[in-house]
């Protein structure tokens, strides 16, 4: 290789590329090119690193003094930089296809890591920080002002602000020289608003006078959001309470200004705003169909841009939320809908089902309310639901099947069977329900369900156990060893995202913790004690990375209209997604080891 190819290489290996002209020499000018053959054992806890190496061609496998393989370098991968931080090397390096490769001195790799601090930190930091490094490199590119921007990037109003026992009239004259339609109204360090509209509502429609004080007429409390928030979760705020403003505070919780929905939709003019609109105005089973097939629009546009997997999710969960709603009140008729509650479950009710995989739902129907009549239209619910796009569950959890669709009482009777006869579909059952979420109807009869499962769980440990086994159901690779092979697909799912979904429902199950999604469960058991916050970020950096690259190979599924699975194919990742992808499953390796742990799952048969 000539000196202008070796630097061409190197600028491709993360973090080689954040080295200035310099930097870069002096690992040219310290580096030669070695080759191995196959078997070789190039590093031991006997034979201490004296190099650091960056694989041209071949294969290594790093093997514990158990045999265990714990990963495998390819092409373009490097090692094992440890050692020659830390002065020991726990491991065997043997090659496995002969190798050729460039072998760093020691003593410039050392060098380096004392001179460029980003270097430094990649090989230094946690594996928290090295995963959010390799993303920020991966996706720095695609990420746009929609992914990044704050609240305080964009434009927010000043606030008119006035005290508690203010006239209305005096409020109004204030708020016209702040050329506003809002009013704020401060009362006790709590902040609650008037609007024009409230104003209407409750003034000009009830007769009432100007000379009554704001708080007659003020809600409380004003919903706001941080400066320093991401804007597109503050988008989600609007969207998901179906609101055209929130306040904007500081770290004190000071009020800096108003923050207008048009502002933000100016801010990124998307069409997502579009179809919740069309969602809210649709009166008839066509228009909503409509609304809900460009919700896969919404999904690429946001993907394209940059926006995190976690938003994405939230931001389609709360659309599709509003089509089941929607639905609900287009179908049963309004005698009925206030005697029955319409869920969802499953990724559905976790809110992590981007692409219409399939439907999980249920309904929940009052004690001596005759279930029969509801029946009729579960099944148009279902067969319209297919129309739009919401494939039939494989396993029939769905409001035509009757025994998702039932009075309170057999929903108790069926906890109960569930818990005392335990098998396997039981558990699945259980674990389905666990996470659902109540869309359209009385919301109390789901909470009320929940109370009293919690109540049966109780002292339940052996049960536990048994229900957190299903997180070891399906095998994690420790390496990703058939990255140049034939087998190269793999079910991401199974491997990576359901130990984790499943793991973290069985604390949370344990833990009595009513939220549904995954990513806001781990953030409560961290607060709880019951995960380390190292696990708690390598958790939730883990599942981000795994549900990304699900979505990126179902939206490529979609372009090519192949079927949609889990399935991604290892061939088409480029290095940092593999390695993304690798330490991801360690991730879920040590992962499994803390559930087996904490519940015992060894003890058990």
């Amino acid at each position: 290789m000539s000196l202008r190819d070796q630097e061409s290489f190197l600028s491709n290996i993360h973090p080689f590329e954040v080295l200035n002209g310099e930097e870069m020499n002096l690992c040219i000018r310290n580096m030669d090119i070695a080759y191995y053959p196959k078997d070789t054992t190039i590093l031991s806890p006997e034979k201490n690193s004296t190099h650091f190496f960056i694989i041209i061609k071949g294969t290594v496998h790093e093997i514990t003094s158990e045999d265990q393989m714990v990963m495998d370098f390819h092409q373009e991968d490097s090692f094992d930089a440890n050692s020659l931080i830390y002065g020991e090397c726990k491991n065997n390096f043997i090659v496995k296809e002969d190798l050729i490769c460039y072998e760093l001195e020691k003593k410039t790799f050392l060098s380096l890591i004392e001179n460029n601090t980003k270097f430094k930190e990649f090989f230094l930091n946690n594996l928290v920080s090295k995963l959010q490094n390799l993303k920020e490199k991966k996706y720095t590119s695609e990420l746009s002002s929609f992914m990044i921007a704050k609240v305080s990037d964009t434009v927010t109003h000043e606030p008119c602000i006035v005290q508690s026992g203010t006239k209305l009239i005096d409020a109004i004259e204030s708020s016209i020289k702040f050329n506003t339609s809002t009013i704020i109204v401060e009362k006790d360090g709590k902040y609650g608003i008037i609007t024009d509209s409230l104003l209407k509502m409750k003034v000009l429609l009830e007769g009432r006078t100007l000379t009554i004080p704001v708080d007659d007429i003020a809600i409380f409390p004003l919903l706001t959001v941080n400066k320093d928030d991401y804007l597109f979760d503050a988008f989600s705020i609007l969207i998901k309470k179906n609101i055209k403003r929130v306040g904007v505070v500081d770290n004190r919780g000071n009020m800096l200004g108003i923050l207008e929905q048009i502002d933000v939709l100016s801010h990124f003019a998307n069409h997502t705003y579009v179809v919740d609109s069309k969602i809210k105005k649709a009166s008839n089973i066509k228009d909503l169909k409509q609304a809900s097939i460009e919700l896969i629009n919404t999904i690429t546009i946001l993907n394209a841009k940059g926006v995190k997997v976690n938003h994405i999710s939230n931001l389609i969960g709360q659309l599709n939320t509003k089509v089941y709603k929607k639905l609900y009140g287009l179908i049963i008729p309004k005698e009925l809908q206030n005697d029955a509650c319409l869920v969802v479950m499953g990724s559905e009710g976790r809110n992590e089902q981007i692409i219409k995989t399939d439907q999980d739902n249920a309904l929940i129907i009052k004690d001596g309310v005759d279930v029969e009549q509801y029946r009729p239209y579960m099944e148009e619910v279902t067969r319209t639901l297919i129309d739009f796009g919401y494939p039939p569950c494989e396993g029939n959890i769905m409001v035509s099947n009757p025994f998702w669709c039932k009075s309170f009482q057999a929903y108790t009777d069926e906890t109960k069977k569930w818990i005392e006869a335990p098998d396997m579909q039981n558990y699945m059952d259980l674990a389905i329900f666990f996470d659902s979420f109540a869309v359209a109807g009385d919301k109390e009869l789901l909470i009320k369900l929940k109370d009293d499962l919690f109540n049966k769980l109780h002292d339940q440990d052996v049960f536990m156990a048994y229900f957190a086994k299903a997180t070891l159901a399906f095998d994690t690779p420790n390496i990703i060893a058939n990255f140049m092979t034939k087998t190269h697909y793999i079910d991401i799912k199974k491997t990576g995202i359901f130990p984790i979904v499943q793991g973290i429902r069985s604390l949370a199950l344990r833990e009595r913790i009513r939220e549904t999604t995954t990513v806001k469960r781990i953030k409560i058991l961290e607060r709880r004690k019951v995960l380390e916050s190292s696990m708690a970020n390598e958790l939730l950096e883990a599942f981000d990375i795994l549900c990304t690259l699900r979505l990126k190979s179902q939206l490529l599924k979609l372009q090519e209209n192949k079927k949609i699975n889990n399935e991604i194919d290892t061939h088409s990742l480029g290095k940092i997604e593999r390695d993304l992808l690798k330490d991801s499953f360690k991730i879920v390796i040590d992962f499994k080891k803390f559930i087996t742990y904490t519940f015992r799952i060894d003890k058990i048969s």
